[in-house]
């Protein structure tokens, strides 16, 4: 058989992330201070960039050509194809591909101390904090994980809370897993997996409720006949010990006044939140990414000046380029400035996204901003994403820690967001006004006769709100407040 040569045409579409659109979702995904920390550092080392809410530095002395020293910077608002730039954009040569002069955005920097006369004393240095993510993936990184095992720990371990409970169900871990990664990976592999996380510091980790977590933090104390009986109980009978039944619990387990003591002590030496000894005393700084305003028509939206630094190209060094003879000085400068345009461009970008996103929030829940919390009505990333025609994923980029500062308080945009139940009214009603309403009963009602899950979702039912019943449960247990039989006890106690 003759095999024969030839040349063959393929045509095909293939999606890539050029390295400005990179750079701009990095800037979009970051919280205000970490913008103001990625200028800051770009500042100090790009001296093509420069801000206009500081005084400008002095140009260094060993650059002569200064005639034009006077002249007014490029505006941060300038097309980024600046005409002053297309001189030396002829002039520089282009043997180098844009990867080799792309700074990197991957997490802001700490500002660089450039003196080495400035002492700090040792006193004033502090332990760096581990939050409890990384404390878990310092374990996970030295545990002997078998094939994919090291994958699925880190779907796990992002799925943990802060409080150190699984957030999501192992089955929707499951199914983000095998979806995102295109993997085959079965259930109970996966609950091997979370088996051997629940053995990693701290005790109690990666619980999926509060009877697992302290369950898990009993079988790691010495085993004697009082933990045996307390295991049981939050085993098989976790309700009696939150309703502080004793009476049943003696009954049931056959314990005098004495053991029955020395179980509760157990129990009530064990952590019901094992992560808080991981989260920062610190109180985190918020800096609105916009302001709203109540006008005489209406409302007005505005970026944050704060968070959103004037920048601008130095006009000065374009000039200074035009008469370098040094291929090396003018292959720096470019390097510079392309860095410093793509910087300006990318908080440009993240400032009209902010807007257009704060513009329809506003507009969808301006019910809220006159009335409260009962008036937040249902909405999701999909609505936003379809009006503006953007991915659900930049809307889920723009909206996380980017918080909007409105006469009712600042809010962090994801908190505008909420699923929607079915009503008998002419709208749905948003989980947050769900919530108000059950507090809102709650708070009013007699302390002597609690209100029942079965009778607050009575009472929404005739204020034309329909609850399930393990709906209201689920929400009162999301504000933190217990069950109408552990109300009642606690009154007595007071």
């Amino acid at each position: 058989m003759a095999l024969t040569h030839g040349l063959q045409l393929n045509m095909g579409q293939q999606l890539k992330l050029t390295p400005q659109l990179q750079q701009s979702i990095k800037i979009l995904q970051y919280s205000a201070l970490e913008v103001q920390q990625t200028i800051s550092t770009t500042l100090e080392s790009n001296y093509m960039l420069e801000s206009e809410d500081e005084e400008q530095d002095d140009v260094p002395e060993s650059i002569e050509e200064l005639s034009e020293a006077e002249q007014a910077p490029l505006s941060a608002d300038d097309e980024v194809n600046l005409e002053d730039v297309k001189s030396i954009d002829e002039k520089l040569e282009m043997d180098y591909e844009w990867e080799e002069v792309y700074s990197d955005f991957s997490a802001p920097q700490a500002s660089k101390v450039s003196s080495d006369s400035d002492h700090t004393s040792p006193e004033t240095y502090t332990a760096a904090e581990i939050s409890l993510r990384d404390k878990l993936y310092w374990q996970s990184d030295t545990y002997q994980w078998l094939d994919n095992q090291e994958l699925m720990a880190s779907y796990i371990i992002d799925s943990i809370n802060d409080e150190g409970f699984l957030e999501t169900s192992i089955e929707e871990v499951l199914l983000d897993l095998n979806n995102n990664e295109h993997t085959a990976t079965e259930l109970d592999e996966m609950l091997a997996v979370l088996k051997i996380i629940q053995d990693f510091e701290p005790t109690g980790v990666a619980s999926r409720d509060l009877a697992e977590c302290l369950c898990l933090q009993l079988q790691n104390l010495p085993e004697n006949p009082f933990t045996i009986i307390s295991q049981a109980i939050i085993t098989d009978n976790f309700n009696l010990l939150t309703d502080r039944n004793y009476k049943k619990i003696k009954k049931t387990y056959q314990l005098d006044d004495e053991e029955l003591h020395q179980v509760i002590e157990i129990i009530q030496c064990l952590n019901p939140r094992p992560g808080r000894a991981f989260s920062s005393d610190q109180t985190d700084i918020v800096v609105p990414d916009l302001k709203l305003f109540r006008a005489r028509d209406g409302f007005v939206l505005e970026l944050n000046q704060k968070a959103f630094p004037r920048l601008s190209i130095n006009a000065m060094y374009i000039d200074m380029a035009e008469n370098l003879d040094s291929s090396a000085d003018s292959k720096k400068i470019k390097e510079q400035l392309i860095e410093a345009k793509g910087l300006i461009k990318s908080i440009h970008s993240r400032g009209e996204t902010l807007l257009r996103v704060g513009r329809f929030i506003i507009e969808k829940q301006a019910d809220f901003f006159d009335e409260g919390d009962q008036a937040m009505k249902p909405m999701v990333l999909g609505d936003v994403a379809e009006a503006l025609e953007l991915h659900e994923s930049t809307i889920s980029r723009a909206t996380s820690q980017k918080y909007m500062q409105t006469p009712r308080g600042t809010f962090e945009l994801k908190y505008f967001f909420s699923t929607g139940l079915s009503q008998y009214g002419s709208s749905d009603q948003s989980s947050v006004s769900i919530k108000y309403h059950i507090k809102t009963l709650i708070d009013a009602e007699d302390v002597n006769k609690p209100l029942s899950d079965n009778k607050l979702m009575s009472l929404l039912e005739r204020q034309d709100i329909a609850v399930a019943r393990r709906t209201i449960a689920k929400y009162r247990e999301a504000m933190n407040i217990p069950s109408s039989s552990t109300r009642k006890n606690l009154n007595r106690t007071i």
